[in-house]
């Protein structure tokens, strides 16, 4: 099991603090050019924990900004950030957008930007391999606005709350527990970010938001179909298809990506002891020869190439 450090500016000659702050966020985050105009008297401090797969860190800190351009070979990775307190103007090439207290904010290490913020700055963040990172989730990140996270906001006020308490609870979490909360944090905002397509009607929107989180909650469920899944809606088959077909899927595909990344997820944390076969089977597949071949298909590797190797846990 990581630990979780902390690390703060308190103990510093105050003429060196930004400066060590700078490195460290680089260090921690990406390479970002960072400035302030409180540098003689900057405060900060960070506490942060590493697993393989992922980096949660929690953020206090004076205001500062920072501009970032991305170099050849900087690793692809995905950010998820929770504003908690003081504001951030964020340029993104020809967009430009305010992040406020309760905004989630999802941003990249391919795109440049910049950034200014104002009042005192706290931070909830996580840093994700791109690959771990669903297809909804990453189609927000060309949009460049931020998620209105607040109290009433649905699944996004779940998974903020959710990133909150990751951050809080990050000393007393397991490795792999940490890891299986920030899946479960991307299920959601996977399901809050869909973006539906077509001319749907607010009302069969809402019906395939219920019917996602539905199946969400049954995908371990090998009898559920889509007439058992229509019927728990009180609606008919024809109905479940057309919000799905609205949304630029079926509901059958749909459903056999999110069991597939599922198994994705827990196979790419897979302990020694765990098979493919227990994998895919956990998550509503019942033959293993179709889930290979249905994995290589939507990923492009066998199941068994994601496995960790001997030695790396």
């Amino acid at each position: 099991m990581t630990a979780a450090q902390t690390w703060s500016t308190e103990a510093l000659p105050e003429k060196v603090r930004f400066g060590a702050w700078a490195e460290k966020m680089r260090a921690l985050h990406m390479d970002w050019d960072l400035s302030t105009s409180l540098e003689d008297s900057y405060a900060a401090r960070i506490r942060h924990r590493k697993t393989r797969q992922v980096q949660v860190a929690d953020v206090h800190c004076a205001a500062f900004a920072g501009q970032y351009s991305p170099s050849p070979g900087t690793p692809v990775v995905v950010g998820i950030q929770l504003q908690l307190s003081g504001r951030l103007t964020c340029t993104y090439g020809d967009d430009q957008f305010i992040i406020e207290p309760g905004d989630l904010f999802v941003w990249d290490s391919i795109r440049g930007g910049t950034f200014d913020s104002t009042g005192q700055q706290r931070q909830v963040s996580l840093l994700i391999p791109a690959t771990f990172v669903p297809q909804a989730i990453a189609s927000t990140l060309g949009e460049s606005r931020p998620l209105a996270a607040h109290p009433g906001a649905g699944l996004l006020s779940i998974a903020a709350d959710q990133l909150r308490g990751l951050a809080r609870e990050m000393d007393r979490l397991s490795d792999e527990a940490i890891n299986r909360t920030v899946s479960s944090l991307l299920d959601l905002l996977d399901t809050a970010v869909v973006p539906l397509q077509g001319t749907a009607s607010g009302e069969r929107a809402a019906l395939l938001s219920r019917i996602q989180e539905y199946i969400l909650e049954h995908l371990g469920d090998r009898r559920m179909s889509v007439s058992s899944v229509a019927a728990a809606h009180g609606v008919s088959v024809r109905t479940l298809h057309l919000v799905f077909s609205e949304s630029g899927t079926s509901a059958a595909r749909w459903t056999r990506q999110q069991r597939l990344e599922r198994c994705r997820r827990e196979l790419a944390d897979a302990t020694g002891s765990t098979t493919v076969t227990d994998v895919a089977f956990r998550w509503g597949f019942s033959d293993t020869a179709h889930f290979s071949r249905a994995f290589k298909q939507e990923f492009g590797v066998p199941p068994t190439a994601v496995m960790p190797k001997r030695g790396q846990r």
